[in-house]
């Protein structure tokens, strides 16, 4: 019986308990509204990061492809990009050219080994049957007006035809 009684006394106590004041929970909102405020332009921030180097990585992985297909196929494929699109060719005509665009806000180059751009027009990257390629580097920027210092270039090497992504400052 005195099981009972001590939890009836437990629960009276908290019906009698009294909620938050009105300034309890505003001092609580202030403080998320805070911390909102502080993360906000550093998540925004790591999102544009993100899509640059997702764009980044896409351009990457059509340069392995058309590596991989030269090797696979025996015969020259040329990785071809403009501005703001790319896309990959065979000496085989067998299929189609399919052109993939970068995202907006993106663009890239064709830059030499001293970071100087050659050509901001078309440009051509071939890959060998044997798995070099005619080597050089792509520079991937973002478009802005903020004027962002981070870019990523892409270099092929010219013997193994293998490519690697380096983060440059402008």
């Amino acid at each position: 019986m005195s099981v009972g009684k001590t939890s009836s006394k437990i629960f009276g106590k908290l019906r009698n308990a009294r909620g938050f004041t009105l300034l309890e929970l505003i001092v609580v909102l202030v403080f998320i509204g805070l911390i909102a405020s502080l993360t906000t332009p550093f998540l925004m921030s790591t999102l544009e990061r993100v899509k640059h180097q997702t764009e980044t990585r896409k351009i990457k992985s059509a340069l392995r492809f058309a590596r991989s297909e030269a090797i696979t196929r025996k015969t020259v494929f040329t990785f071809n990009g403009e501005s703001r699109k790319y896309w990959i060719t065979s000496k085989e005509k067998s299929r189609p050219a399919t052109s993939r665009t970068l995202a907006p806000g993106y663009a890239m180059a064709h830059i030499t080994s001293d970071g100087e751009i050659i050509d901001k027009g078309k440009f051509a990257i071939k890959f060998y049957p044997r798995g070099n390629s005619s080597g050089g580097a792509i520079r991937v920027t973002k478009i802005s007006s903020d004027k962002s210092d981070t870019a990523y270039e892409i270099t092929i090497d010219a013997i193994t035809g293998t490519s690697k992504i380096n983060q440059k400052t402008q």
